[in-house]
């Protein structure tokens, strides 16, 4: 199971404006006040309104314009989930050569001892419980372009058998622990046993290692996955994160020439055409539901990283301006979430972004950096986002009510952490709500 950090709340104080000095602000749902202050500036005063009932409208939108190449992690494994049921992560790579032209000296005197595929962990190291997963490893048919896009449903074709050496296809995956290789200590990593069949291959074929354009005309590249997730049972599985721009992710030929131990490596770095291979079955689950029935976002809505977006709507929020003119003195979007019984953690903390139908233009006014988060409140298990400027700007005609959606904070096809919101009609105790304290005038 993923490790929750120690989060930490955050908290905005909004001050009101001189001319609003000493106004106090009553908590709750369509309290008015009327207050004689400021009756210089509008002789027939100011009102002090603070409500939550504006209509809020969610939904979960399935993706298909994620890209999941070149991405920092790399996702590799299976997960049965009973809200989303299963996903199924694989890696395709290309690999490259770290010499042209290599002299492997006479073929006849060389004896290939092992081929290892080495996949080095990242800092996220995994999601869902850790356990023993069976993986697969196949030479693709299908040639990669480093300067194409792909996508989770990318097509993948493949030639020959599995690559992964008989008897060592199962592996308890160590995330932590550091690996020892002949002399030296290396970072945690995935150690895959490829068959020696391909380290003569690529020997007894050097002729077409003249440069990396051939290599990888010649030799496509490696679909990595594992067995079929479908025999997982709901709440099974891992999905293993890698970083496979690390050194240490690599293949590496270990041969004996003439009694003298060698070695030679293709390399997996940042000229390496590769993406993330995704597939989904939500055949039955709620989230099936969900994206198929857009109403049914009221009660429960979902993210699920790369996958699946949280949208979130005010259709009738410019009816603030209906009767008279309003100034949002404070505005807060509250979203819950369903982590009761739940086995996955929660992020510290999401991006949640302005949209313009499927791409986002922007953050919000007060989320205006890149790098805002809207953190985790663990004690009330929900999001708070602030929209003071977000909602004062849609009033006044600055900024279209597109609506929103939220992000996992690796949203560039890296992750596929979910998470399980509360709808506005939740049958919970709390549920998602849009609480606004505004003047009138």
């Amino acid at each position: 199971m993923t490790k929750k950090n120690n989060l930490h709340n955050w908290r905005r104080v909004v001050k009101l404006s001189v001319s609003f000095l000493g106004i106090a602000l009553i908590i709750g749902a369509c309290k008015k006040e009327t207050s004689t202050i400021g009756d210089s500036i509008n002789p027939n005063g100011l009102n002090i309104i603070t409500t939550d009932t504006f209509t809020v409208k969610t939904s979960s939108v399935e993706l298909d314009s994620i890209t999941t190449d070149e991405t920092s992690i790399s996702l590799l494994g299976a997960l049965k989930d009973p809200e989303f049921g299963l996903t199924d992560c694989g890696i395709v790579t290309q690999i490259r050569l770290s010499s042209t032209s290599p002299n492997f000296g006479d073929v006849t005197n060389i004896t290939v001892d092992s081929v290892v595929l080495s996949l080095r962990y990242s800092s996220l190291l995994h999601y869902g419980d850790l356990q023993n997963l069976t993986f697969e490893v196949y030479e693709i048919a299908n040639t990669l372009n480093i300067d194409e896009d792909y996508y989770p449903g990318s097509p993948v074709t493949t030639v020959g058998t599995n690559l992964i050496k008989p008897g060592t296809e199962t592996i308890f995956p160590d995330v932590f622990s550091d690996v020892v290789v002949g002399q030296d200590t290396l970072a945690p990593q995935l150690r895959l046993n490829i068959v020696t069949t391909l380290g003569d291959y690529f020997i007894a074929n050097a002729n077409e290692m003249t440069s990396n354009d051939n290599f990888t005309n010649f030799f496509r590249g490696l679909y990595v996955k594992v067995t079929d997730g479908s025999t997982l049972a709901n709440g099974e599985g891992t999905v293993l994160y890698f970083s496979l721009e690390d050194a240490l992710s690599k293949l590496m030929i270990y041969y004996t020439l003439s009694g003298t131990p060698k070695t030679y490596t293709f390399n997996i770095n940042n000229k390496c055409a590769r993406f993330s291979k995704i597939t989904t079955d939500r055949t039955g689950t709620p989230v099936e539901i969900a994206l198929n029935t857009p109403n049914a976002g009221q009660n429960k809505f979902y993210m699920q990283g790369t996958l699946i977006r949280p949208r979130i709507e005010f259709p009738h929020i410019m009816d603030l301006q209906k009767n008279s003119k309003a100034i949002i003195n404070l505005a807060v979007l509250y979203i819950p979430v369903q982590d009761f019984d739940d086995p996955y953690s929660i992020s510290e903390a999401l991006f949640f972004g302005k949209i313009n139908t499927k791409y986002i233009t922007d953050y919000t006014k007060d989320y205006s950096s890149f790098f805002s988060k809207v953190g985790y409140d663990i004690d009330n298990k929900e999001f708070k986002v602030l929209l003071t400027q977000e909602i004062q700007a849609i009033l006044d005609g600055e900024r279209d009510n597109t609506g929103f959606r939220i992000y996992p904070p690796n949203f560039f096809g890296s992750t596929i952490e979910r998470i399980i919101f509360n709808g506005p009609e939740a049958t919970t105790k709390n549920k998602t709500r849009l609480e606004i304290t505004y003047t009138t005038y």
